[in-house]
């Protein structure tokens, strides 16, 4: 039997939000994508590092993917830090820094978070 996946809501809201929450009781899981309606700071900081020169801060990326994590309500958050030549984080050091940044925000409020370092020196 093919079972076609759920249906994804395009914006973040709370009728999203609803059919989040009931895919994850019935399924056990869900994958969703941000909206500018997450994290509405996240647009004008990112701004703000690249006029300052500070895109590459770890801190500051890693205060960015977090922010939203945590936005999203999630008790538990999976991160996959890419790390390679087609990757933000070129070095494996950089990489390991960033996922240990990830984690310990992520711990310091409350939610359960594991970070996977995977390759990613080829195109997809």
């Amino acid at each position: 039997m093919i079972r076609r996946p759920p249906r994804s809501t395009p914006l973040y809201s709370s009728a999203a939000s609803d059919v989040y929450k009931r895919q994850v009781k019935t399924v056990g899981a869900s994958v969703i994508g941000q909206s500018g309606n997450l994290d509405p700071a996240d647009k004008k900081l990112y701004a703000l590092r690249d006029v300052t020169a500070t895109v590459e801060s770890i801190p500051l990326i890693a205060c960015s993917i977090m922010s939203k994590k945590i936005a999203a309500g999630s008790d538990c958050i999976l991160l996959d830090v890419k790390c390679g030549s087609g990757a933000f984080m070129e070095t494996l050091d950089d990489a390991i820094k960033l996922a240990e940044v990830m984690v310990s925000i992520g711990e310091k409020v409350g939610r359960k978070t594991i970070a996977l370092i995977t390759d990613m020196d080829r195109p997809l």
